[in-house]
């Protein structure tokens, strides 16, 4: 019996492989899959409706197999046999896409498709919608030239209807050219095998959205802009119409699930206002979305009905209690957790499997408790920014980063950047899971930040806008962004006039290897960043999940604290694996969480919690001046044996005057500092914390023994940081009721500039 069925199942793969060599299309093998990848067949490849913001009844879907070439740049595309099938989604690099080759700027992607326009169609207008192809596309139907689009993230549209031939079935061919890392437009993370490493993945080339046919009349809809205003409990739209629209009139209904809620009939053209009564907001934990219906209507006849949908929310800054600058959702505060998220998947590399595996992510952030995704260098598929809108995710959206430094250009001659990123904010307005735009990425790209800035501001007021996420800050936009890979990350020292956010925009980052589940099968955590978690302010790597959950209550108690100090965000990096970089909360497969969920969610819980101020047992003296034992040179034993002779006294903060930091007490400028303190405990408190301000390294010493190192530095920040850190229950044995000694060691890193600005507290809770 056992033997039978062997047979029958041998028998039915062979099927299924025959099934697909006759369609000349099958996944290429060699590397990890996600489940999804295995439903995939060129019948049902994506036949989801791909804009959710403005759907018609009426279309046709043309991802499955086409015709397919790769040939050199100069190649005649009439002179092509196209004799390879690929699976339209999926790029040519994809394995999904039956192709899985590299492309060059050498070389160029002939695509071919026939199709057949549905009867009741033959008296309307054609467009050809294409969700994003990389790079150049250049567009024949029935071979007549249409047209050419240059942008890899943004989706566009022919008007083919004057292109079509008398013939039943009609020919779309398209010539497509990307050069990737050896041109100059917006490519993210993509790179060519010659530069790949492993923070820059496997590129993507040719058709890797879908590409769809839409039926309508001479007058439409071409696009609406929703402009939410939860104070005036008003929502208003902006239409954009094709064609002729003199007497033609629009009437726009408000549902809530199903239920006419609000409704105008009004001519065309204009900001039109809709009056919503007791509305309900949007939010993570509440996204409530509202259903809109436009109908428009010319000469007694309806010609054109889209349907849309809209969430009342509002994203601004404050300051709280403590002056310190908060972003509000809905006017109250609301601290974010989430993951960079890269967008790829090792099937489809930028197109993930399914609509399906697109929501999964999403759905995962929520049951492990996380409210925010930052998409990081990457437009995604207009189905997941609805997914979002439709679970409760509040979305940064990364401007996708060109591939090298770009001279400033003036606007009236915008970079292939300006562009592209413009063209984002104006397809991505309506989603309201989007709050803030993220301008460059450290210095991916970087150039002429505060025009750029001001104009992202301008053109969208309506969100928060983030110049540079780590780095190359330029002292714009509404929020100070750090990376701070450290296990004791930091924040920056500010006043209570201090008018930006903080937020962490990259943080954590451990590396946690799982066979079976690895993009190179032979990759070792030896050839991977080695880090000795006592002495090394680099990011790490952990050998278990015992270790992770270890490392990560760390990370995620001083997180906590940080809080205190005007952090408002935290970017966990990141949301999966990505080929060889492993520092995912998932695998790159997403089969495996590399914590349960329920233990994420439980350990995330602990940053939404509100935090305790605690009581200073031996203040900052930037609030109370204390006197410190110091020396700039290392004093013989000086961690055990302290005498006066091997130090000097003085009154902290150590440093240099500047404007921007609060007053140096003892003047200091060398590359090191020894400090030594009494402090007394009349009794032995539940935990103890200890509080760094300055901006570089110190190694802290209780009683003689070693505790911790503080890495309160950030290459290119010039800002003093703060850090607050629980003291282990190890550390906390080492203290005893009476006078303790805690004896501190500070250097600069050999890079970066240094700021000379020092001052310590301990803190009872």
């Amino acid at each position: 019996m056992k033997n039978r069925i062997k047979v029958i199942s041998l028998l039915v793969l062979l099927l299924q492989y025959s099934n697909m060599k006759a369609q000349n299309w099958a996944p290429v093998p060699g590397q990890i899959m996600t489940k999804w990848a295995n439903a995939v067949t060129p019948e049902n490849v994506w036949k989801e409706y791909p804009r959710p913001q403005l759907v018609r009844r009426d279309w046709l879907n043309l991802n499955g197999l086409w015709d397919f070439e790769i040939t050199d740049r100069d190649t005649n595309k009439n002179n092509i046999a196209y004799a390879r099938k690929i699976l339209v989604p999926f790029c040519v690099e994809s394995a999904l896409s039956g192709i899985k080759e590299t492309i060059t700027g050498k070389q160029q992607m002939m695509y071919r498709r026939f199709f057949t326009i549905p009867s009741k169609w033959h008296q309307k207008k054609l467009l050809l919608h294409f969700e994003a192809v990389d790079y150049e596309t250049k567009l024949w139907v029935d071979g007549k030239y249409v047209g050419m689009h240059k942008g890899g993230y943004d989706h566009f549209q022919f008007d083919i209807t004057g292109f079509l031939s008398e013939a039943e079935k009609h020919e779309i061919k398209l010539v497509v050219w990307d050069p990737t890392n050896e041109g100059s437009q917006p490519i993210g993370k993509q790179a060519l095998p010659a530069i790949r490493n492993v923070t820059k993945y496997t590129a993507t080339s040719g058709i890797w959205q879908t590409v769809w046919l839409e039926p309508i009349n001479e007058v439409a809809i071409e696009s609406i802009k929703i402009i939410p205003n939860i104070d005036n409990a008003t929502v208003s739209l902006q239409t954009n119409m094709m064609g002729a629209t003199q007497g033609a009139a629009i009437k726009i209904q408000a549902f809530d699930q199903g239920k006419e809620v609000a409704n105008i009939m009004t001519s065309v053209g204009g900001l039109i206002t809709l009056k919503l009564k007791q509305p309900k907001l949007w939010s993570p934990t509440t996204p409530f979305l509202y259903d809109l219906k436009l109908t428009l209507i010319k000469e007694g006849k309806v010609v054109d009905e889209v349907s849309s949908y809209f969430g009342m929310r509002k994203i601004s800054m404050a300051r709280d209690q403590e002056g310190y600058m908060r972003i509000l959702l809905n006017n109250e505060i609301i601290y974010q957790l989430g993951p960079l998220d890269q967008g790829y998947w090792p099937d489809g590399i930028l197109t993930p499997a399914s609509d399906q595996a697109l929501r999964y992510d999403i759905a995962y952030l929520k049951k492990i408790g996380a409210n925010m995704d930052r998409m990081h260098m990457k437009v995604q598929p207009e189905r997941w920014y609805y997914h979002c809108d439709q679970l409760g995710i509040l979305v940064w959206q990364d401007m996708v980063s060109p591939t090298k430094f770009i001279e400033t250009k003036s606007n009236k001659n915008p970079s292939d950047f300006e562009l592209e990123h413009n063209l984002t904010v104006d397809q991505l307005y309506n989603h309201p899971s989007i709050i803030q735009w993220v301008l460059f990425n450290e210095s991916w790209g970087q150039y002429d930040t505060e025009r750029l800035t001001a104009a992202l501001k301008a053109k969208d007021s309506s969100r928060l806008v983030i110049n540079a996420s780590g780095w190359n800050d330029k002292l714009v936009g509404d929020i100070r962004d750090f990376h701070d890979y450290t296990i004791h990350p930091a924040v920056a020292l500010v006043n209570k006039n201090y008018d930006r956010a903080q937020v962490l925009g990259e943080a954590g980052g451990f590396d946690l290897l799982i066979p079976g589940h690895l993009w190179t099968p032979e990759l070792k955590t030896e050839t991977k960043l080695k880090t000795d978690w006592t002495l090394d302010f680099k990011k790490g790597v952990v050998k278990s999940t015992d270790e992770l959950i270890e490392k990560y209550k760390i990370l995620f108690n001083d997180l906590f604290q940080l809080k205190k100090y005007g952090l408002n965000a935290v970017v966990y990096t990141q949301i999966s694996d990505v080929e060889d970089e492993i520092s995912g909360w998932m695998t790159y497969d997403r089969k495996v969480s590399k914590l349960p969920e329920a233990t994420f969610a439980d350990l995330h819980q602990q940053f939404f919690k509100p935090t305790q101020s605690g009581s200073f047992i031996l203040p900052l003296s930037m609030n109370e001046p204390q006197q410190w034992k110091y020396s700039f040179t290392i004093p013989s034993n000086w961690i055990k044996n302290v005498t006066s002779a091997n130090f000097k006294l003085g009154m902290a903060p150590f440093g240099t005057e500047n404007t921007y930091r609060p007053k140096v007490n003892t003047s200091w400028n060398t590359n090191t500092l020894f400090l030594n303190k009494e402090f007394t405990l009349s009794s032995l408190p539940s935990n103890l914390s200890l509080v760094a301000c300055n901006t570089g390294m110190t190694e802290v010493y209780i009683n003689g023994e070693y505790v911790m190192q503080f890495n309160n530095f950030l290459k290119n920040d010039p800002e003093v940081k703060i850090s607050e850190t629980l003291l282990t229950d190890k550390a906390m044995k080492l203290l005893k009721v009476g006078v303790n000694q805690i004896s501190l060691k500070f250097n600069f890193p050999s890079v970066g500039t240094p700021v000379y600005y020092y001052d310590f507290g301990i803190k009872a809770y």
